[in-house]
């Protein structure tokens, strides 16, 4: 996800182009003059919304597209409800997740950006203060402070929460997408088959020995043409990116905090070396998917829900989507957790699939451009108070749940859909929560949907990832050009390099070659920038 930017495709650009210019004619028709909303429109004279929001504008939103069930954003039932409900008319516009990189590049040099930009600032170029100092997105403290009386409340309350989503200098710049815990924020983690197991007499591996022995009666005894199969729809190394296998030998493919408090970076470490040793024999055994670059959602679902495969590391929901599907041809067959692979039995994994409660992931930015900020921040707002809380998680009452007690109830529409839509495919229609947003993700809700019972213990994939994961940390303006231009070097030679060395392109021995190319692209003045950052963070 980080390799230098490709050309975009020639219809995605034209699509961005005809927004840009909807935007453009929508602003010069708006008032030039972004401080003098309207007490009627807005709601109140105070700037607290009373919604629905009494209004005849239109405000412009850019975001990566939330489901493929429907054509657009526009046909999916959640945005046409939260429109009705704040009043505003949205104009969206939507970009695949694998186009996003490039298409928010596109979006920024254009210069013409429309009222609401939905993305992971911490990713922007540069990060959220070169950004805001560049002037593509508005410093928001002021209008939190005038027009979002829920978001200032719950941050207020939340004052760890509060200390992640600003800069080093205290500036807000995007409405969060923020996790209540629980399942919210570990969600994923390895899994193989237990009927498998029993059947080759195999108990549930824990170390990366025991994950090779099982492996290889996978593939030696039950014919398994992939033993472990891992997803690659963002980055040809997703599947290690969160810490699986990887971190039993002490690292991360990036920056990390050692026990000591000092960043690291996991490639130049003596545990990456070993890694790459391991995963490359691994593949070179047939026991790694040989198409593990390039393994689709449709991929990945087809190797699960045969024999293709025995082994992978996914998420929760997904696992209840492959057991449902196998329960017709096989009833026999089940998954089982494992935890997150160590080296040495007993010890508790380092890494690991682990969120923190904020990631900065589709967080909605104000741009400097937009002429109805105070507007757009009121409808960004609705989300944090009570209704927008459990409009944006339960859906619509009487519709997608009921009150029992006083709790909601998710109804069959979402439980048993009548057009045979699973539990997450009805909630990305009527709800948000299945998707990062500018929202607070429910925890109870969450944990209730997953199917828990002995097999399926998300404890088991419990890590000490936060303890040395790097918090939403941000570099300064100052030094984001350099940090920036260090990295862009940096994350396509780690890239490539271990993509040849596990595809077996390039010997083990190529990676002292490899570390001295690194400090050659001045990785160590990379890790200097990410220490103070880190630093500062402490501060906060």
């Amino acid at each position: 996800m980080r390799n230098s930017i490709r050309s975009v495709p020639l219809l995605l650009t034209l699509s961005i182009l005809l927004f840009l210019s909807a935007c453009s004619q929508r602003n010069e028709r708006s008032d030039s003059n972004p401080s003098t909303s309207n007490p009627t429109e807005t709601g109140a004279s105070s700037g607290a919304a009373i919604y629905p929001i009494r209004t005849d504008k239109t405000l412009s939103y850019w975001l990566q597209s939330p489901t493929t069930l429907k054509p657009s954003v526009q046909d999916v039932p959640f945005y046409q409800t939260w429109q009705k409900r704040t009043g505003v008319k949205i104009q969206f516009a939507e970009v695949s997740s694998a186009q996003a990189k490039e298409s928010f590049s596109t979006l920024l040099s254009s210069g013409n950006l429309p009222d609401i930009i939905e993305y992971n600032w911490l990713n922007a170029p540069g990060g959220p203060e070169k950004v805001l100092n560049d002037g593509y997105i508005l410093r928001l403290n002021d209008l939190i402070d005038q027009y979002a009386p829920n978001l200032k409340k719950y941050l207020k309350d939340h004052p760890e929460l509060d200390k992640m989503v600003k800069t080093d200098n205290g500036d807000y710049y995007a409405f969060p997408f923020l996790k209540e815990g629980g399942m919210t924020q570990q969600w994923a983690g390895p899994v193989l088959r237990k009927d498998w197991l029993a059947e080759l007499k195999l108990d549930v591996p824990a170390t990366i020995d025991e994950w090779h022995t099982v492996l290889t009666a996978f593939k030696e005894k039950k014919g398994s043409a992939a033993p472990l199969s891992l997803g690659s729809q963002t980055n040809p190394l997703q599947g290690f990116l969160d810490g699986a296998f990887i971190g039993a030998f002490g690292v991360i493919r990036d920056f990390y905090v050692d026990d000591a408090g000092q960043v690291q970076y996991g490639p130049l470490q003596p545990g990456y070396k070993q890694f790459l040793t391991t995963i490359s024999q691994w593949y070179k055994e047939g026991l790694l998917d040989r198409n593990f670059t390039q393994t689709d959602r449709k991929a990945l679902d087809a190797n699960m829900t045969s024999s293709g495969s025995g082994a992978t590391v996914s998420s929760g929901a997904s696992i209840d989507r492959w057991e449902k599907a196998l329960a017709g041809q096989d009833p026999n067959a089940k998954f089982v957790f494992a935890p997150y692979p160590v080296l040495k039995k007993g010890d508790t994994p380092k890494f690991g699939q682990l969120a923190w409660p904020y990631g900065a992931e589709a967080s909605a930015a104000i741009s400097a451009k937009s002429k109805n900020p105070e507007l757009a921040v009121q409808v960004l707002d609705y989300a944090y108070g009570e209704e927008g809380y459990r409009f944006f998680n339960y859906g619509t009452e009487g519709e997608t749940y009921t009150l029992e007690n006083g709790k909601p109830k998710l109804t069959n529409l979402i439980t048993n859909n009548p057009d045979k839509l699973s539990y997450v495919e009805a909630l990305a229609l009527y709800t948000h929560t299945v998707n990062p947003g500018p929202y607070v993700e429910s925890r109870e809700l969450i944990d209730n949907l997953a199917v828990t019972n002995e097999d399926h213990n998300y404890d088991i994939w419990k890590t000490d990832n936060l303890k040395h994961v790097l918090p939403p940390v941000t570099i300064t303006a100052e030094n984001s050009s350099e940090y920036a231009r260090i990295m862009s070097d940096v994350n396509t030679l780690v890239d490539e390099t271990t993509l040849k060395i596990i595809l077996g392109v390039e010997p083990i021995n190529a990676y002292e070659d490899f570390v001295k190319e690194l400090e050659s692209l001045h990785i160590k003045r990379a890790i200097e920038i990410q220490q103070a950052a880190y630093d500062r963070f402490q501060q906060r």
